[in-house]
């Protein structure tokens, strides 16, 4: 869950890049922010060691995000004045929903053991039908715990196929 700063942030970064019209270019920094932040654990202790210069940060996280704009780096400029640079994982889950908000872009979660590749993420996507929705992106989660099968998450309603969901109703229904 974002904190109340951290969506204050997004609204107003994502105006800022309305008015200057860089919403992609902005958008797609806080893709690649959120992707490090989900897919690095590196990234996790860079944001939350206090040992690390705040400047040195934002030079990490510039150099990770690589093809960056100008809004972005005054955004962490912004963050570091205010010594909230922790939050710009917050900050870019916040604005990518405002993102998908205003473009009516709708999000599905499918969870599986372990990692999917395109063509069964197309397939996946080609059976999820979400009305008034312009497109759909999906986000694999890797989640060893379910054993096998996957989870499919959107628009409010969950399709628990795992195994570890099928043993527990094995279970449940010797039981009783």
């Amino acid at each position: 869950m974002q904190s109340r700063a951290a969506i204050r942030y997004a609204r107003a970064i994502y105006e800022i890049a309305d008015e200057e019209k860089l919403i992609e270019e902005v958008f797609n920094d806080m893709i690649r922010i959120n992707k490090l932040n989900r897919d690095s654990f590196d990234f996790k202790n860079l944001l939350s060691n206090s040992i690390i210069d705040n400047i040195d940060k934002k030079k990490a996280i510039l150099s990770l995000i690589e093809k960056n704009n100008s809004i972005t780096e005054k955004l962490l400029d912004l963050l570091i004045y205010n010594k909230r640079v922790a939050i710009i994982s917050d900050i870019a889950s916040s604005f990518i929903q405002l993102y998908n908000k205003h473009n009516n872009i709708k999000e599905a979660f499918v969870i599986t053991a372990s990692p999917i590749d395109k063509n069964l993420e197309n397939q996946i996507l080609s059976q999820i039908k979400i009305p008034e929705a312009k497109s759909i992106t999906l986000t694999n989660l890797v989640d060893s715990s379910i054993i096998g099968g996957f989870i499919i998450r959107y628009d409010g309603k969950e399709y628990n196929a795992s195994i570890k969901q099928n043993l527990q109703n094995l279970k449940t229904e010797l039981t009783n």
